[in-house]
């Protein structure tokens, strides 16, 4: 989803290389059931298609968790979307392989926590990952074409469309400008016809209820959050699986107190306590339907090339 939701207009233009790394929060979603492995595989395919078409190179970087073969389905089906693209690939279960042997240690010993490499196998995998680079520039390549159904995403931001309350927050990474939702009001929200949405984006330092959602039916997520690290602002973009499409163009978003059954499952989220009745929402992340896209491309003379090996 951050994909879809970053990468929009003219994101690759004038890049020539696009690194990928989705494994660790995709493992960590997936094994909280908040994903399927369904939405990985498009969220890969888009991001691959969507940069090979503005003549961006993706490489995507596989890292697994520190328990290695926990990650070993989700890195699987990342893999085998690059093989039938022709996209290069690093799979950092190659590098621990060969830095475990070469150190004679564990491998959970290169990691600093249960999902992020220590420094050192960070290294070892910018290392290895530079001189791949410089290999897939120097590679011959064969002109060929590519179709693929592009979804066509939307951010629509609630500051247009709900006079309440504005809150801006700004890091190094992100800006967030949007609104606080209370208990009690009722937020007509427009998205057009043939929409449904699939995210949104908060401040998750302050979203504090259960949120409501009405469309083609009534959906509740449970956006009663904590930040990772105590902070009044940490931008988080909340995927929804089963998406809720619209009611004649229309949602309406509210805040409930009651105790109904929440309709999919969101991670980090409390199941009680941390419910004073409001959150802070930017953008909810809406999908249009499909355009059926053929382009000129290119791809390795060489097929092997595309997965690095150790030397």
């Amino acid at each position: 989803m951050l994909g879809p939701y970053f990468a929009q207009g003219d994101f690759f233009k004038g890049s020539e290389f696009c690194i990928v790394d989705t494994c660790v929060i995709d493992f960590s979603l997936l094994s909280a059931n908040a994903i399927d492995y369904y939405d990985v595989v498009r969220w890969v395919e888009w991001i691959g298609h969507s940069a090979k078409r503005a003549n961006c190179e993706p490489v995507f970087v596989c890292i697994p968790v520190s328990d290695i073969n926990a990650s070993r389905t989700i890195i699987s089906a990342c893999i085998s979307v690059c093989q039938k693209q022709d996209w290069y690939y690093l799979d950092v279960r190659d590098v621990i392989a060969a830095v475990a042997k070469s150190k004679n240690v564990d491998a959970k010993q290169l990691y600093a926590d249960g999902s992020h490499p220590a420094e050192f196998l960070s290294g070892e995998i910018a290392k290895y990952l530079g001189n791949f680079l410089t290999k897939i520039k120097a590679a011959e390549t064969a002109k060929c074409k590519r179709t693929f159904a592009f979804t066509a995403y939307e951010r629509v931001p609630l500051k247009d469309q709900i006079p309440g309350t504005a809150v801006e927050y700004s890091s190094r990474l992100i800006a967030f400008s949007g609104v606080r939702l209370e208990r009690g009001e009722t937020y007509p929200i427009y998205i057009g016809s043939d929409a449904s949405i699939r995210g949104l984006m908060v401040n998750s330092a302050a979203c504090k209820s259960v949120l409501s959602i009405e469309g083609d039916r009534t959906f509740h997520k449970n956006l009663r959050l904590k930040p990772y690290h105590p902070t009044n602002f940490e931008a988080r973009l909340i995927p929804i699986c089963r998406p809720i499409r619209d009611h004649q163009g229309m949602v309406r978003l509210s805040l409930t107190n009651q105790n109904v059954s929440m309709s999919d499952v969101t991670l980090h989220s409390s199941k009680e306590e941390n419910d004073e009745g409001f959150i802070e929402v930017a953008d909810l992340v809406v999908e249009r339907g499909y355009d059926l896209v053929t382009y000129t491309t290119t791809r390795p003379a060489d097929p092997a090339s595309i997965r690095w090996m150790p030397d």
